[in-house]
């Protein structure tokens, strides 16, 4: 999105005690490409004491460490141990099994026939084409709001003029949605690569061997005619980019090891040769980062390096630089969150790796990564310690929408990483797992992590759940990969009653990505002149009393010569919420200071509230204001209180209390697109000092 205007950016350093000369070095992370003009380079020496919290705050995950102990004894409890002692299990693979289950259940012929049926309907026609260049996924996605468009088989442009949102848009065929529908097929056939290399081995019918090595054929032969889509990016052939040729290679690798045996050894040596190998090789010299990306990349190059017996490759993608075990190490918190705080990238990395971890111990070589296995086994389960009431879950970083848990997040990790609730949700299921390897029953109750007041100070989170309140804190985060301008943001619910909940954001090509969800404005932080944390802190917990029920954090470097602290409590059946915003005399004068809130209920507005312009609303503030509609505001001396009407009757009078005159705005908000919520944002008159408190307490 193009940025208007000039903008300050700060880097923070330490220099060697001796320098006496320092250099600037400008890199933009960026593919596209940019223009950009630079001026005023100025170096100012910070006092000692700020300097060394500052520092802390910028730390890298290298640099700060997460120590794990004992990995496979982590929730011990809703663990099934396997005869070794640890948690890695063999699957099973077994295919005579599963034709007597076919043969002899009614339930499981239904179930095949569905599948067969689903296959064989797309096998019936060519999908993938040779000419076809696929574009990005979040390119898919509606210019009215941001939703995701629904996926049709008819080919744009070819069969159909236009394509429909999720929100029910009429969306008309760009080239960038064109390629990006691409991607949807080839992503939906080398799935169905996996499916019909299944049904061999489970039939034994020759069409359905024959068709899977011709698609392979087809990735072979035109591989090299791929990745010259100008609009594609680089070190990427299948896919837009290297990420989908590592999601694909995955899926690849699987289905070839399905058909291996029955496949000449010259056939399945030019697949190795002419796709698997170059995408191997394409992807592991990437990734030279902690990231999910680079996971990704390093657990499907391993795929290929078994199957193939390439100890080489195995070498460098494994136990190398940036390789799974250092991803393992480095990325994964002593909490057992990923550290890009999106929940979604819990489950992401578990889906990136548990397939090599099945693929491995189906190989007899399970061993050689059982640590990782019980790291990623954590990832699983740790989720659901910071569930919401409803499943939900707190929504850090830039996910595409809110995130709602369930126990077959395990199920699907049973078969290498059985745990009592995964084993508890498979049970009756029909799906090729539980067909070829049916789940062991579990005895007793099974119950899940329970929610509970914890520090979590390695993922910069906490939560308090006391009396009615569960309240989620992010005080920080830990890399600016998938950051937003969210530190000191929380969420909450009162018993089961949604009050505040991070939407996330929409599809990154939208927009409104960088535009609003990103930004400052869309969470529950204090702003600057309308703007938020600006870049992203590690910040500092400086209290954190679960008996009590309080916790508080500060940013010391919040944005330029800004400190930021919050501190939450809970007192009965009510939240208090303070927040005090300081900007140093060295800094520029005149942004005002401010506080946004979003709540999940319908603010009842009293006669002190009038309409406001679009066009007064957003003057002398930042672009994201302009999404929000319906404004109104009031003026108020010290103190303010708006009752909001949740769902079930819950009545929270919202109280808020700064010094001084102030103005509050009441909007309607954009939430996970099509729905939208409450938004206040209240701006005080001050530029050096403020101090916000909101209290939201039942009404009486």
């Amino acid at each position: 999105m193009e940025q208007a205007g000039w903008r300050r950016y700060t880097l923070l350093a330490i220099a060697p005690p001796e320098a006496v000369q320092a250099r600037v070095w400008i890199h933009s992370f960026e593919k596209s490409e940019v223009m950009a003009d630079f001026d005023d380079f100025l170096l100012e020496k910070l006092p000692a004491e700020q300097t060394r919290e500052i520092m802390e705050d910028t730390m890298s995950i290298s640099e700060v460490g997460f120590p794990k102990g004992d990995p496979e004894q982590a929730f011990s409890e809703y663990k099934i141990y396997q005869p070794d002692g640890g948690v890695l299990r063999t699957p099973v693979e077994d295919w005579e099994g599963a034709r007597r289950r076919v043969a002899d259940s009614p339930r499981w012929a239904h179930w095949f026939e569905g599948v067969r049926d689903k296959t064989e309907a797309w096998m019936a026609e060519p999908r993938d084409r040779a000419e076809w260049q696929a574009g990005w996924w979040h390119n898919f996605v509606s210019p009215v709001d941001g939703a995701f468009l629904l996926w049709r088989e008819e080919v744009p442009g070819e069969d159909t003029d236009h394509l429909m949102s999720k929100s029910g848009d009429r969306v008309e065929i760009t080239t960038e949605i064109f390629e990006a529908w691409v991607f949807g097929v080839r992503s939906r056939n080398i799935s169905a690569m996996v499916e019909a290399a299944r049904l061999y081995r489970l039939t034994g019918e020759q069409h359905y061997l024959d068709w899977v090595a011709g698609q392979f054929d087809f990735y072979a032969d035109n591989y090299e005619g791929w990745g010259h889509n100008p609009r594609q990016r680089k070190n990427s052939h299948l896919g837009w980019q290297s990420l989908e040729d590592a999601t694909w290679l995955a899926r690849l690798t699987e289905a070839a090891r399905l058909i291996f045996d029955a496949v000449d050894e010259e056939r399945r040596q030019y697949w190795f040769e002419h796709l698997l190998k170059p995408q191997a090789e394409l992807i592991s010299a990437q990734g030279k980062s902690i990231h999910n990306i680079s996971t990704w990349f390093r657990a499907s190059a391993a795929q290929v390096a078994l199957l193939y017996g390439d100890d080489d490759l195995w070498a460098r993608v494994v136990d190398g630089p940036y390789g799974l075990r250092q991803q393992f190490r480095e990325g994964v918190t002593s909490d057992y969150f990923w550290y890009e705080q999106s929940m979604g990238y819990n489950n992401y990395v578990i889906t990136a790796t548990y397939p090599l971890f099945c693929f491995a111990a189906l190989l007899g070589e399970g061993q050689r990564l059982e640590t990782e296995a019980a790291i990623a086994e954590n990832l699983a389960l740790a989720p659901f310690a910071i569930r919401f009431p409803d499943g939900r879950l707190p929504n850090p970083a830039d996910a595409n929408g809110i995130i709602k848990l369930s126990e077959d997040r395990l199920g699907r990790i049973y078969r290498a990483l059985p745990t009592r609730p995964g084993l508890a949700d498979v049970a009756g299921e029909y799906n090729w797992d539980t067909l070829i390897d049916p789940p062991a029953q579990v005895e007793g109750e099974v119950e899940l992590p329970p929610v509970v007041s914890r520090l979590m100070e390695s993922s910069r989170f906490s939560l308090l759940k006391k009396g009615p309140w569960q309240v989620f804190f992010q005080f920080g985060q830990l890399g600016r990969s998938h950051s937003q301008s969210e530190a000191l943001n929380w969420s909450a619910y009162f018993g089961d009653a949604v009050i505040s909940q991070d939407p996330g954001t929409v599809g990154y090509g939208s927009p409104m990505s960088n535009g609003y969800y990103r930004r400052g404005l869309t969470h529950n932080i204090p702003l600057v002149g309308g703007e938020g944390q600006q870049p992203w802190k590690r910040g500092t917990l400086t209290d954190f009393d679960a008996e009590a029920g309080t916790m508080s954090a500060r940013q010391s470097w919040y944005r330029d010569g800004v400190e930021a602290e919050r501190s939450l409590s809970l007192d009965g059946d009510t939240l208090i919420d303070s927040v005090v915003i300081k900007v140093s005399e060295a800094a520029a004068e005149g942004k005002p200071l401010g506080l946004a809130l979003h709540l999940e209920g319908s603010a009842q507005l009293g006669d002190a509230f009038r309409p406001v312009s679009p066009e007064d609303f957003q003057k002398d503030l930042p672009e994201s204001f302009k999404y929000w509609k319906d404004v109104s505001a009031a003026h108020f001396e010290d103190t303010a209180t708006v009752p909001v009407v949740f769902d079930g009757g819950l009545v929270l009078d919202v109280t808020f209390a700064c010094p001084g005159s102030f103005t509050l705005y009441v909007a309607s908000a954009p939430g996970v697109p099509p729905t939208r919520h409450t938004a206040f944002y209240l701006e005080s008159e001050q530029t050096r000092h403020a101090r916000f408190v909101t209290t939201l307490t039942p009404a009486q």
